[in-house]
């Protein structure tokens, strides 16, 4: 609160804006209001300068937070409110109330160096979050909000966040071993830079990691590598650089399948969660030893095929080129391109519950389901003792190809207009080519909740299967509509421009950008939105765990050979932002700012009745091909001295709105489709607003330091349906923060404590579920020079808390039900040890 009440005395305190700021020692948090905004902005104007709401995180806080997935990184920053994702991936990050309708990141593009890694944030089984991750290359992590993120970047229109590599010059690095003292875990990294001459220098960094991962699974589901680098080689007489990126990056890592707690539910409150009997997910999943693989029929040769349940696997390769250079006359251009060569696949049981009296007598496969058995595991051919079973689908969707290439291209001129004003110019052209090529195979499957998951088999009163290994029919969890193949091809063709007014201490600031977005392609999934019976049956050799015997097993499975959709369309809209600034005094700035920002539909248009034959756009498809956001800004940033004490200021107070149409598969959005109880497809339809403000400072005292960071919302929901009015929207807490304290005792010695928290949010059903807070704690300890020994706990108090998005799953009578739920994870202890050189 320091920034509200001592402006003045911060005047003469700190030093002026354009007057590098000290670097942080030790784990502080840098300020970083001097640095020039590099992320979707014109990159000639500090943090503090611009009339745009812009945070950063550096990789000495980011350590010591130790997130566990991209989602827990983006708690250290502002106006984000991401959910719990895993090390894979497969995160909802919604950004200052703008909610995910559906998965992934509606509003938020996830970028490194200045580019995106995909154009759509929420692709199906392809988010922005599987093929971006942190890494000992990262200098820092910047995310700007609303503003020119909707002018500057495209698919962008609620945040930008940016991992910016270290560039600069500088000799030597760390090599780095960890080991996770709680689950097997193990990672070495390194980070290397150097100079090659007075003008070229590099630097060079990754990781490698294995190890069963933190759901205990018994096998290895970590087993990764990323290797980043750069090169890069100043001109004469500082008239810029020219620098080359590169990364290799093949990963394996498991994503949150979800989890179930039970709990009271009593006037439409949550309350008295714990760990139902069983099953804790704070540590349990279906990742287990007895269910290693994801059988389906494939799609190539019709015959039955297996994938092993690794969670998210990546594999890319990527080369970026980066010029910037200064002329005479004040201009300057910057040219940054990427190619990336990008494919992996998603395999993975997800979890939700239904009561196995329910399972019992009902029909399968043309039999009446006498038995439920354990499939494997200790208890194999044993009759299922747990009152409930896991029905969810088990998912293998191989990602052929999302490789892109990107290009953005700009010019800037800055100079004089005479008297007291200046001028500062920029236009520019961003274009992406965006491959999106996948199959899909959503598998109906049974299994238990223990810990160590096992299929379920079924069996009439014969003693004869009706499933194989648990599988009761393949590609067909969602019925017709989703075992799909298809080949698409997005390009994005923007044209912007920026203009800037500086009259002494008053800026003004407007930008506009023209998206032309063009989708191509075709693809095919099993019937048509009638939805057909399956005519498909495979006949495969199973072990009856009861008899120990082999036995013929008949199961329905689709193919997709439905008709052939094509997409052969092209749509344009344009975004502006509009802001202003007034610095009354050196360090502090006032700002306001009005923006429109565009996003584009891709891949979850198709398969919807949006095309015309011909592949154009028809009626529905043009009212729902994109989404427009409205936002409004007020803010302050500042920064000063109190005593001894530095510390920096961010503050916004916001409001925005949105239309949006999209589509989606889940159970946990849509109602289950009368008389098909495994068909959960719908198309979302809503309204929604929101009003709320972000604050994000630090401050610094010798050698301790803090960094904060609150978000306040009320963000609103108006259904499509007749009648519908603005309610609270689900999944978005009032209040979502992140502190963050360090303290360095002396050269030896250094402790840190963070706490990361949402207050109460509601469901999909209109429940309000309790809201919660995880502790984290670390050591530091420098025994002697060059050598650093360090344990880092996260979940000091082992809390079962909900973080992300919950759900009712079934109730049990009496007030008590069992509930969908995506926790943190359980305490858990990680050692390292670092020689720095």
């Amino acid at each position: 609160m320091a920034g509200f009440s001592t402006p003045v005395f911060a005047e003469a305190a700190a030093p002026a804006a354009d007057a590098a700021a000290p670097a942080a020692t030790g784990d502080a948090p840098a300020d970083t209001l001097s640095e020039i905004v590099v992320t979707a902005s014109t990159g000639t104007k500090s943090k503090l300068d611009s009339s745009v709401s812009i945070s950063s995180v550096d990789s000495a806080v980011i350590a010591n937070f130790r997130p566990m997935s991209e989602g827990d990184l983006l708690r250290l920053l502002p106006g984000l409110q991401p959910n719990i994702s895993g090390p894979g991936g497969n995160g909802n990050f919604a950004v200052r109330g703008l909610p995910v309708a559906t998965g992934g990141a509606t509003f938020v593009q996830l970028q490194e160096d200045g580019l995106p890694t995909v154009l759509y944030g929420d692709m199906q089984f392809g988010n922005n979050d599987y093929w971006t991750k942190s890494s000992p290359m990262d200098q820092r992590v910047d995310a700007i909000r609303g503003g020119t993120a909707a002018t500057l970047a495209s698919q962008a229109p609620g945040a930008v966040i940016n991992y910016i590599s270290k560039t600069d010059r500088s000799e030597g690095g760390y090599i780095q071993v960890e080991r996770n003292l709680t689950y097997d875990y193990t990672k070495a990294s390194f980070r290397f830079s150097g100079g090659l001459d007075d003008k070229t220098y590099f630097n060079i960094g990754g990781f490698y990691d294995v190890g069963h991962g933190p759901w205990h699974a018994g096998y290895n589901l970590s087993n990764s590598y990323l290797i980043k680098g750069n090169i890069t080689r100043e001109f004469d007489d500082n008239r810029g650089f020219f620098r080359l990126y590169f990364k290799a990056q093949d990963t394996q890592e498991p994503n949150t399948q979800g989890g179930i707690v039970c709990g009271n539910l009593s006037g439409g409150k949550v309350s008295g969660l714990s760990a139902c009997p069983g099953f804790d997910p704070r540590r349990a999943s279906n990742f287990s030893v007895f269910n290693t693989n994801i059988n389906y029929v494939d799609f190539n040769s019709g015959g039955l095929a297996s994938t092993p349940l690794n969670g998210i696997t990546t594999n890319s390769k990527s080369l970026q080129a980066q010029l910037h250079y200064k002329f005479d006359n004040g201009i300057t251009v910057d040219n940054n391109a990427r190619y990336t060569s990008m494919h992996g696949g998603f395999s993975s049981n997800f979890l939700s519950v239904a009561p196995l009296s329910g399972l019992i007598g009902s029909t399968k496969n043309g039999g009446v389901v006498a038995r439920a058995v354990y499939s494997a595991g200790p208890n194999a051919g044993k009759d299922v003792a747990e009152a409930f079973y896991n029905n969810n689908v088990s998912v293998y969707t191989r990602i052929r190809d999302v490789g892109s290439f990107v290009n953005d291209m700009k010019l800037n001129w800055q100079g004089d207009l005479g008297g007291s004003v200046k001028a500062n110019l920029t236009a520019g052209w961003f274009y992406m080519n965006q491959k999106i090529a996948m199959d899909w195979h959503p598998n109906q499957f049974n299994a238990s909740l223990t810990p160590a998951a096992s299929p379920i088999d079924l069996l009439d009163s014969s003693g004869h299967l009706l499933s194989a290994n648990g599988f009761t029919g393949y590609n067909n969890n969602w019925g017709g509509c989703c075992a799909r193949t298809y080949d698409y091809t997005f390009t994005d063709n923007a044209p912007y421009a920026d203009l800037i007014f500086d009259v002494g201490k008053f800026e003004l600031d407007a930008s506009v950008r023209h998206d032309i977005n063009h989708g191509s392609g075709s693809g095919i999934n099993a019937n048509d939105a009638n939805g057909n019976a399956v005519t498909h049956f495979i006949t495969t050799n199973a072990v009856n765990p009861v008899t120990g015997n082999s036995q013929a097993v008949s199961l329905p499975y689709y193919l997709p050979d439905g008709a052939r959709e094509n997409i052969n369309y092209s749509k344009s809209l344009t975004s502006w932002s509009v802001g202003a600034s007034f610095k009354p005094v050196d360090n502090l700035n006032l700002f306001v700012r009005a923006s429109k920002g565009t996003r584009f539909n891709a891949d979850r248009m198709t398969f919807n009745g949006y095309f015309n034959n011909d592949g154009t756009l028809n009626a529905k498809g043009e009212a729902a091909v994109a989404d427009n956001v409205y936002q409004y800004e007020i803010g302050l940033k500042n920064r000063g001295n109190i005593g001894a004490a530095r510390y920096t200021v961010e503050l916004t107070a916001y409001h925005s709105h949105f239309n949006i149409t999209t589509y989606e598969l889940s159970q946990t959005i849509c109602p289950i489709v009368t008389g098909s109880p495994t068909t959960f497809t719908c198309i979302v339809s809503d309204k929604y607003k929101t009003t709320g403000a972000e604050f994000y400072g630090t401050v610094s005292l010798g050698g301790f330091s803090l960094l904060a960071n609150m978000t306040y919302n009320k963000a609103k929901k108006q259904p499509s349906n007749p009648g519908a009015v603005f309610s609270r929207s689900n999944n978005i807490p009032d209040l979502s923060y992140t502190f963050a304290a360090n303290y360095d005792v002396n050269d030896m010695i250094g402790l840190g404590a963070n706490i990361t928290g949402v207050t109460s949010t509601l469901d999909g059903a209109g429940n309000e579920w309790p809201g919660g807070s995880v502790v984290g704690a670390n050591i530091k300890v420098r025994p002697i020079k060059n050598l650093e020994l360090g344990v880092n706990v996260v979940n000091l108090f082992n809390k079962l808390t909900a973080l992300g998005p919950a759900g009712t799953d079934y109730s049990a009578g009496g007030g008590r039900f069992v509930g969908g739920i995506s926790p943190a994870l359980g305490r858990n202890v990680n050692a390292s040890v670092r020689f720095s050189f």
